[in-house]
């Protein structure tokens, strides 16, 4: 009976050490039941931040992309832009020269048209004639010197223009009266291009409302005979060479309000010339100063201001 005790308990501490055993491996397993969900949760959490940083980034890079591809567009439009308007800056005389569809350009004025006042003035006896009627036969300036019509008449004798003969009809002394009563002997019934600046010598024999009319019936008449109409403003002179009836400013006055009315092409020379008075360029630099007619430095100043306004530079 004593054996059978002893085994009993054996058996008993056996049974025992082996359930302890078991409940271990029972407890690891549950252990690591419970730690694979944490696992997963974290991976799951740690996989969708991932996610979304990813998102994020795509987002700010199509984001980005979406920007700088405005801006290279908005880049292109303004080039675009800049290359219309200076286009536009060439002006619509630019382009008829190019396109060959200028191949005469009439001036129509007085002594400045023509040159007088520059030191190498030349009026040759075989020269062109330019008028001629009621008596009087007018020759036109010699082509040599630098006078602001020679500059025009050098700037588009250029291959690319084809063959354009500028005539210089500017004639000494006359009016704008004169010139519109002479009309028929200074333009021809079509013209292709005219340039019209005529008005410094009516202050002597006008006054300013006479002035005007006979302006606003000339530039009519001389905008009906031509394809390309250019209305300039004559510089400023002195205005006690003689008792004039009205000023410079007056006329360049007139001949902007009509050409805006009008929509002519306007350069104004008169504010050319105050322009550089105002920087420091003395006045006897750029006119005379017993006449009213420019010295040389005047008349380049006059052919820098038609470059500038008809985009020829």
């Amino acid at each position: 009976m004593k054996i059978v005790r002893v085994l009993m308990v054996l058996a008993i501490v056996a049974l025992l050490i082996a359930f302890g055993f078991s409940k271990k491996n029972w407890d690891e397993k549950i252990g690591q039941h419970v730690e694979q969900p944490a696992e997963v949760t974290v991976n799951k959490v740690a996989g969708t931040e991932a996610e979304k940083t990813a998102e994020k980034e795509t987002v700010e890079t199509v984001a980005e992309d979406k920007e700088e591809a405005e801006v290279k567009e908005e880049s292109e439009a303004e080039a675009d832009e800049t290359s219309e308007e200076k286009e536009d800056e060439k002006s619509e005389f630019y382009s008829l020269l190019a396109n060959k569809k200028i191949s005469s350009i009439k001036l129509l004025g007085d002594g400045i048209t023509a040159g007088y006042g520059h030191s190498a003035y030349t009026a040759p006896d075989g020269g062109r004639i330019i008028f001629s009627g009621n008596g009087e036969t007018f020759r036109e300036a010699g082509k040599e010197f630098d006078s602001w019509a020679n500059e025009l008449r050098n700037y588009v004798n250029k291959p690319e223009f084809g063959n354009v003969d500028v005539v210089n009809a500017g004639i000494r002394d006359k009016t704008a009266d004169w010139a519109f009563r002479n009309l028929d002997g200074l333009l021809k019934p079509k013209e292709d291009a005219v340039i019209v600046m005529i008005g410094t010598d009516d202050r002597i024999f006008s006054t300013l409302e006479a002035y005007e009319a006979t302006m606003r019936n000339l530039l009519a008449e001389a905008d009906k005979r031509s394809e390309y109409m250019i209305v300039m403003s004559p510089p400023p002179s002195k205005e006690d060479l003689q008792p004039y009836a009205f000023t410079m400013k007056e006329i360049d006055g007139v001949l902007k309000k009509i050409s805006e009315e009008k929509g002519y092409v306007f350069i104004s020379q008169f504010d050319a010339f105050q322009e550089q008075f105002a920087n420091g360029s003395a006045y006897e630099s750029l006119m005379q100063t017993v006449t009213s007619n420019p010295q040389n430095g005047g008349y380049e100043l006059m052919w820098q201001t038609m470059q500038k306004g008809l985009g020829l530079e």
